[in-house]
């Protein structure tokens, strides 16, 4: 009774379990008179066992039991059990103690349905026992602990709850501050580690063939950032391969990691998929050591969070387009110059860090020259497209390809000696040979390469000089279509050809324009021609001025009318028009100038994408005048341009899809030069990049919608409430729309819509479902929830025209609301569309305390306090879109 009352008291007076357990231990080997006692915390699902606590003149260590080699133990149903002698020798062995004991005797310790723990007297006299009396001694102590340990384990739970959900409002916080992916995944993996309190946290990203790289780490050294794991290796392997969350608390016995492994000390982890664009994109993982067992709780909270730290990537990602848009070679899909110069400088210092090797490897086309010359700039761009395809298919997935320079492209090898990066280089060749056989173009263009080694002084200049001279080395001594070491290059030689590289006359680099900047040539323009040198500086500033107004606009179809717009006015032209390639494969116009072209695009014109002079230009892909449609067979005509003499087309890409086409036409012969030639390819190209960064940004804007979607998702206080916040946007939205609102606050509204109560984060749940009326302190707490939310958004930039309707979305029209007391018009729109929405929303749903009401009773009670709590316009908005939809729903039943 002394020894319950002692274990009580300790429970009472506790900070937490560990002093409990401490208690325990001593209690249990006072009071039965054992050797030792020592506390194990189970893990039934997996058969694991780990030292919590322990009362022993030799303290074992904290290694995990394998239960499964002691059944006695291991039977968590029974409420006591003494271990066989073998049993005991093992036990012994597995605690790592001097002496095994010759006696123990295990008591389960049940909280409800479940057994977390198990209590193990242990001595090494062959006579001790425990019966009778003694029996039913322990098993009532060790209750009278688990009742103890239950009762501190759900103010644990309930503190580390509440904790939790402060880091995770933190934490999305924090994940939304910058638009940089690296930054991004340093914040996931510091916050992943501080919410659930781990050794470590790393964040892997997929590469080609389902290998995972650790791009940011805690609790790593920085030589691990750039690990590589296979699929199925490790518990994040598994992870990836399965593409569903899981947890170990055996996790040596699961990855089996190397002794100079990095994860050789994690004993428990878990780890989830981050998801985001359409796919898997990585993997999460927090990993554990010494006692900490982790279960079902752990995983969930971990997955809410990666939903989180997913949407923060998907921000991050759609922004990093716009500026990999800005990093790739157009024709090739390769990184362009200045994009292999920032790789290079980044893995340089990477190599130095971890003092892995570092090769590059610089691959020219040999005679390519005679390729444009001989068979025209179409076929070579042909061959420069397919040698890029062939050149990323032959490299490894963490390989870095570029186009170096018109005929050039160099190949950064990461963590490969001279020999490794000299078979990289020779199967390139290979590959780019069987590229041209598949061309239609056996025993043509070859490549020679040039292999460099990092040397520890080398920079990257230096690396690129030294792979550059043993490529020249290869084409001028008779190594064509081979790979050259540059340790193979002789003194004499390298003495030579000091300082030629990498601008020697004799390296036959392909200066031929990129197709962006070709023009056809239809036609001779005398260079000191008055006229011609006025115009051309006419269409420089417009298309300069063009590509500024461009830029500026995020809206596809703002961008084309634009266009045609500043064609027709601007630029003087009398027919055109924008037209773009339908998903069955038919051109329709987009945008139209000039009142033939205007009646075209009223009528919903469209033709087949291979017809007329559109047709040739789509698909010669290249700009094409016809001064003489009279005479041209292509040249099709319509009622409408029956008229036309003289027709110029452009095609637009997007990226690297053919999108479509600037189609401008005269009605006199010879209307077009040169000089309109260029124009208009300067202007396509100024389209589909405006058109591809309108295509990033609704990307960008959809992966803001998903952030605040998930954070909604993780803050609200269950998922209903989440669902909620949800629906409110399509009617937040059609109001706004009614009310005049444009689109820069509609967006805002969209926002606002979603995330109008995520300040309940702070708000304990029972209080939220409480099913009666609430108290002063209660609904004091309840309406700090509105500060609260702007406090939790406020740090997050693109937020911040949304915080006044987070923050005022409970103020009321006759200035009776929260926090603020505002009144009217002061009331920000946006708040007071939410408030209304919000107000139908809740009373046509089913609540903790009261059942959901009628449409029309929730109508009736919006007219009854409109004026008073409800701005009259904005409910009247609502009720003519609630009315719309009915009669839409009416139509489509």
């Amino acid at each position: 009774m002394f020894a319950v009352s002692r274990l009580i008291a300790a429970a009472v007076d506790a900070s937490g379990p560990a002093v409990v357990q401490g208690a325990l231990v001593r209690e249990a080997r006072r009071l039965f008179g054992v050797e030792a006692a020592v506390l194990l915390s189970v893990e039934p699902h997996e058969q694991l066992a780990r030292v919590v606590a322990h009362d022993a003149d030799h303290p074992p260590p904290t290694a995990a039991i394998e239960m499964a080699d002691l059944p006695t133990l291991g039977d968590l149903r029974r409420t006591h059990a003494e271990l066989p002698v073998g049993e005991c020798e093992r036990l012994g062995r597995a605690l790592g103690l001097p002496h095994p004991p010759a006696f123990a005797f295990s008591v389960p310790m049940r909280t409800r349905d479940t057994t977390d723990h198990v209590l193990v007297l242990l001595d090494t006299d062959p006579a001790r026992a425990i019966g009778g009396e003694q029996v039913e001694l322990a098993v009532a102590f060790t209750a009278s602990a688990a009742g103890g340990l239950a009762q501190l384990r759900l103010v644990e739970e309930q503190t580390v709850r509440t904790a939790q959900q402060s880091a995770l409002a933190r934490a999305a916080k924090t994940l939304n501050e910058s638009l940089e992916l690296a930054a991004v995944l340093d914040a996931i993996c510091c916050e992943a580690q501080t919410i659930l309190d781990g050794y470590c946290a790393a964040a892997y990203i997929g590469e080609r063939g389902n290998v995972l790289v650790i791009e940011a780490a805690v609790g790593l050294a920085d030589r691990d950032i750039g690990l590589r794991m296979a699929p199925g290796e490790g518990l994040s392997g598994r992870v990836a391969e399965a593409d569903r969350a899981m947890l170990t608390n055996d996790y040596q016995r699961i990855a089996r990691p190397a002794a100079d492994s990095p994860f050789a000390v994690i004993t428990s982890c878990l780890a989830v998929p981050m998801h985001w664009n359409g796919g898997l994109r990585g993997v999460l993982s927090v990993g554990f050591t010494g006692t900490r067992l982790v279960g079902a709780g752990d995983l969930a909270l971990l997955e809410t969070f990666a939903e989180i730290a997913a949407a923060a990537c998907r921000n991050a990602s759609a922004a990093a387009g716009l500026e990999l848009a800005a990093r790739t070679d157009g024709l090739t899909g390769c990184l362009n110059h200045a994009a292999l110069q920032e790789a290079l400088t980044r893995e340089l210092q990477r190599s130095q860090r971890t003092e892995q090797p570092l090769s590059v490897v610089l691959l020219d086309l040999d005679d390519f020259k005679q390729v444009n010359e001989r068979e025209g700039h179409l076929v070579g761009d042909e061959v420069l497209r397919r040698v890029g395809q062939a050149l990323r298919v032959a490299t490894r997935p963490y390989d870095i390809v570029a186009r170096y320079g018109g005929d050039e492209f160099a190949i950064i090898a990461i963590e490969a000696d001279e020999d490794t990066a000299h078979e990289i280089a020779s199967r390139s060749i290979e590959r780019v040979q069987e590229a041209m056989v598949e061309l239609g173009r056996p025993g043509g263009t070859v490549a020679t390469a040039g292999v460099a080694q990092r040397a520890e002084d080398f920079d990257g200049a230096m690396l690129l000089e030294e792979a550059d001279r043993a490529l020249l080395y290869g084409k001028q001594i008779g190594g064509r279509g081979q790979a050259i070491r540059g340790s193979a290059i002789p003194d004499e030689y390298r003495a030579r050809t000091a300082g030629l590289a990498p601008n020697h006359p004799g390296r036959m680099v392909d200066l031929t324009p990129p197709p962006s900047s070709r023009r056809p040539a239809t036609a001779s323009v005398q260079v000191d021609d008055p006229g011609q040198r006025d115009k051309r500086t006419r269409q420089l500033k417009l298309t300069s001025a063009l590509g500024a107004r461009l830029a500026a606009m995020t809206d596809p179809e703002e961008i084309v009318d634009a266009v045609v717009d500043e064609l027709h006015r601007e630029f003087g032209y009398d027919l055109c028009a924008v037209v773009r390639i339908r998903e069955d494969d038919r051109v329709v116009a987009e945008a139209t100038r000039g009142a033939p072209f205007q009646r075209l695009g009223a009528q919903h014109w469209s033709q087949p994408r291979d017809v007329g002079i559109i047709g040739r230009a789509l698909n010669d892909r290249q700009v094409v005048v016809c001064n003489d449609l009279a005479a041209d067979p292509h040249a099709r005509f319509t009622a409408e341009t029956a008229d036309s003499r003289s027709e110029i087309v452009a095609p637009v890409w997007v990226g690297d899809r053919l999108w479509g086409a600037l189609n401008i036409e005269e009605t006199w012969p010879d209307a077009f030069d040169d000089d309109d030639a260029g124009l208009l390819q300067t202007v396509a190209d100024q389209v589909g990049s405006a058109l591809r960064s309108a295509e990033l940004y609704a990307e960008l804007e959809r992966a803001y919608v998903g952030t605040a979607e998930a954070l909604a998702a993780a803050l609200e206080a269950n998922g209903s409430s989440a669902r909620h916040a949800t629906s409110l946007v399509p009617w937040a939205e059609a109001v706004g729309r009614r009310l005049g609102m444009g689109a820069a606050a509609l967006r805002s509204l969209r926002f606002g819509a979603i995330l109008h109560d995520v300040g309940k984060s702070a708000v304990p749940e029972s209080i939220l479902n409480k099913p009666g009326p609430l108290t002063v302190q209660e609904r004091e707490l309840v309406r700090r929830h509105a500060l609260v939310g702007e406090q939790i958004l406020a740090p997050v930039e693109f937020l911040t025209e949304v915080l006044p309707i987070v923050r005022h979305e409970h103020e009321n029209w006759d200035g009776s609301g929260y926090p603020d007391g505002l009144r009217g018009m002061a009331i920000p729109l946006g708040a007071r569309i939410v408030l209304v929405c919000d107000a139908y929303q809740a009373m046509t749903s089913d609540r903790p305390y009261r059942p959901a009401r009628s449409p029309e009773e929730a109508v009736a009670e919006l007219l009854t306090h409109a004026g008073t709590q409800f701005d009259p316009l904005v409910v009247d908005a609502l009720l003519a879109v609630l009315e719309a939809d009915e009669d839409a729903a009416a139509l489509t039943g």
